[in-house]
């Protein structure tokens, strides 16, 4: 009778030699790709919109503390603007020609025209077709049929006007992704008409609650002001930073052309540009290290090229027994399983790692297979007699 016992060991005993340092195991290097796998160090990536921010210019914002210039663009997410009328101008026209150039330049940006009540009922806000059709653009008139009341500063008087932006975001017409980037949306401009038709003390009762249920709602009112124009659109301008991308560059231009010179400071004095590098400071070692890299608000990052991370690579060595000849493969039992061009021998507690490996790098003594990479065709397959002790895997040459 054959003693299975004796047969087991002396099984084991020849595999544990032939994996042993002075078997037939030889260095390996087992390499684990993640494409997402760290951080970029270069921007900030908006889950909702995909826009980038970058990094450099941040850091540059923060440690800047020696000039009152401003480093970074002071644009907002939202605009928001109460007004009543543009009838009575010649506004209107500015605004049905220039919102192709507006929504070229500020695609992603919200922009709630909040109607108040007309000083002359014959007036009102005259919007062109394409500002209605489009979804990152609303109006209280237009959209609800609500206006802003004139409180004369008596909160009893005030209208809810952060209500009436949330009924028109929160409204079933509004397509999900817009609701999202309200959400997401940290920063805001509001302004109100300075020409007149609007004194702010006609409504300082609900101005002033916009305010505050805008920063309850954790958003950052970055600039509020009265602006000189009816212009709904050059408006944004008048009270913001930007960058000098072409398109800013052509709308700002616009509004200057139709307003006399008056927007030609807009990208802000003392606002300097960065080019491939901020002015000052910035450590010279992170600079050089070639991770930190200017570019527009909104555009795609240069370093990660807009998907916020950064691939990693990690490597483990480990002692494998390896196989070349398929002649020699020991049959897993499986018709199904690819021969392939290498098997290894290892032992079962390596099955993770061969699991999730993107491919292995043979030892570079090994010739002719020397730095070529094996990905894995075959299930790592445990095998034994009776406890799976070790683990057979097939493997092909990547070409």
């Amino acid at each position: 009778m054959i003693d299975l016992s004796s047969l087991k060991t002396i099984y084991n005993n020849t595999i544990d030699g032939l994996l042993s340092a002075n078997g037939l195991a030889v260095p390996c290097s087992i390499v684990f790709e993640d494409p997402k796998g760290e951080e970029c160090p270069n921007c900030y990536i908006n889950p909702v919109t995909g826009r980038s921010s970058c990094k450099y210019t941040q850091q540059l914002a923060e440690t800047n503390t020696t000039t009152a210039a401003p480093i970074l663009p002071n644009r907002s997410d939202i605009y928001i603007l109460l007004i009543d009328e543009n009838s009575n101008t010649a506004d209107f026209p500015i605004l049905n020609s220039g919102l192709p150039l507006f929504k070229s330049a500020f695609p992603d940006l919200l922009m709630f025209v909040l109607d108040v009540t007309p000083y002359n009922p014959s007036y009102n806000i005259l919007y062109p077709t394409d500002y209605t059709a489009d979804d990152y653009l609303f109006s209280s008139r237009l959209n609800l049929g609500e206006y802003v009341l004139r409180d004369s500063g008596n909160p009893v008087g005030a209208t809810d006007s952060y209500q009436l932006i949330l009924d028109m975001i929160n409204d079933p017409s509004t397509p999900a992704y817009i609701s999202g980037i309200f959400a997401s949306s940290t920063t805001v401009s509001v302004a109100t008409d300075g020409t007149g038709s609007t004194p702010l003390s006609d409504i300082q009762a609900t101005y002033d609650n916009l305010l505050v249920s805008l920063s309850g709602a954790g958003k950052t009112v970055v600039t509020n002001t009265s602006v000189n124009q009816e212009d709904i659109l050059c408006s944004y301008v008048y009270q913001n930073c930007f960058d000098q991308t072409s398109e800013i560059t052509q709308f700002i231009n616009f509004c200057d052309s139709v307003h006399n010179g008056e927007y030609s400071d807009n990208f802000c004095i003392d606002y300097v540009t960065p080019t491939t590098s901020p002015p000052e400071p910035i450590d010279p070692a992170i600079e050089a290290s070639g991770q930190y890299i200017w570019f527009p608000e909104g555009h795609v990052c240069p370093v990660c090229n807009g998907i916020g991370a950064m691939p990693t690579t990690t490597t483990t060595s480990q002692d494998i027994v390896v196989i070349f000849d398929n002649k020699k493969f020991i049959n897993f039992g499986n018709v199904n399983v690819p021969v392939g061009d290498m098997q290894t021998i290892t032992p079962i507690s390596m099955y993770t790692e061969l699991k999730t490996a993107d491919y292995i790098i043979v030892d570079t003594n090994v010739s002719p297979y020397a730095q070529n990479k094996f990905t894995r065709i075959s299930e790592p397959q445990p095998v034994g007699l009776g406890d799976n002790r070790y683990i057979f895997t097939n493997w092909e040459r990547s070409a």
